[in-house]
């Protein structure tokens, strides 16, 4: 019987060693690879459809602690949108879906069935046919300084959030269950270090003049792709994060609806650029839109190629929704199908935002992001 547990001793002991050195190994690689299983989706698909989450690797991550009060918000910098310097090389071929293309319907406040589509001022842009241009392409741009706590509007807002130190505020939306979309660089600082994750993150739907019409929501996890996450590709800068339920108890599309989503279309679009810009000349207080047709693909990247469109907003509108179908109703409308990412520096474009390719990649967040509860 002594000996039996001399045995098992030994076995027990050998077996925590082997443990802390797995777990040392993983720390050692930023907590990527030690992503559990359920925050690693697509892994059977292609490299690029690979998602990580900002708790992944087992260590806690720090979730907004911290309160955001109206000073805090007003000092927050823009997230700059990411600029790109060098030779300015497009093609108006367009990345190549991997897959069959797929759309998810967008959906009104309170899970309502959706309403008869009406098209006030959109009706004309909403179906203009797309093209392909020379920068600068065309674009139409406003600020719309009305309430935002109409649908579609009220889906979008400000994501305020601390970075390595620093307060931030990019742009994001509902997009279903907990979740919100926004850029990678809005979650992640995209340098392969758990370090790098977003915290003290806040989202404010329907964001209009400092007013917070559907109150402020705190983020339980954030997720990225894992290309943004190790290298700061462009072609990947995906991001999004989940909300805890607000003090009702109510999730964050419940209250304010969600858009839909489109993946592996044609990138012959017709796109509504919501953001709200706050570097000069934009302030960062009313929700901006820039109404703008397919101007050309980014030929200096391999498929799938970032989309461009003529657009001048600033630094503060990362992240924020492109819409394809643009309406006042909801169903097989208003579907998500880009976001404000980055532009050329080198040679200086003002005029022009470049969005990741909606394609597998990231569809494949999509899914993680709604799989996942705060």
């Amino acid at each position: 019987m002594k000996q039996k547990t001399v045995r098992a001793f030994k076995f027990l002991t050998v077996f925590l060693l082997l443990a802390v050195f797995l777990l040392g190994a993983a720390g050692d690689r930023g907590g990527v690879i030690a992503a559990s299983p359920a925050s690693v989706q697509g892994a059977e698909a292609q490299d690029g459809n690979i998602s990580v989450r900002s708790d992944g690797s087992g260590v806690t991550w720090k979730a907004a602690t911290k309160p955001w009060t109206k000073e805090r918000m007003l000092a927050a910098k823009p997230a700059d949108l990411m600029g790109v310097s060098g030779e300015f090389n497009v093609t108006l071929e367009g990345a190549t879906p991997d897959t069959q293309m797929g759309a998810v319907p967008s959906a009104l406040p309170g899970n309502a069935m959706p309403t008869v589509t009406t098209l006030e001022e959109m009706d004309l842009v909403s179906f203009a046919s797309p093209l392909g241009y020379s920068y600068p392409a065309p674009f139409s741009r406003w600020t719309h300084a009305l309430s935002n706590k109409k649908f579609p509007y009220s889906t979008a807002g400000v994501l305020f959030f601390s970075m390595y130190g620093g307060d931030y505020r990019c742009s994001a939306s509902s997009i279903g269950n907990y979740a919100v979309w926004t850029a990678g660089h809005c979650v992640h600082a995209g340098d392969g270090q758990f370090a790098g994750w977003a915290y003290d993150v806040v989202f404010i739907p329907g964001y209009n003049n400092g007013s917070a019409p559907f109150g402020v929501w705190t983020a339980a996890n954030l997720w990225t792709n894992t290309n943004w996450y190790n290298s700061s590709d462009l072609r990947f800068d995906l991001g999004g994060a989940v909300l805890n339920t607000n003090g009702a108890g109510q999730k964050i599309s419940f209250v304010v609806g969600n858009l839909g989503f489109m993946y592996n279309a044609s990138v012959q679009q017709h796109w509504i650029d919501f953001g709200w810009p706050a570097e000069p000349p934009f302030g960062g207080k009313y929700l901006n839109i820039c109404a703008a047709s397919y101007a050309y693909s980014d030929a200096n990247f391999a498929s799938p190629q970032p989309v461009g469109i003529g657009c001048d907003m600033t630094g503060g509108s990362s992240g924020g929704p492109w819409i394809v179908g643009f309406s006042y109703g909801a169903g097989p409308t208003n579907y998500l199908n880009g976001h404000n990412s980055y532009r050329y520096i080198s040679p200086n474009h003002p005029l022009e935002m470049f969005s990741p390719y909606f394609g597998s990649a990231a569809n494949s967040l999509r899914n993680a992001l709604i799989a996942d509860t705060p």
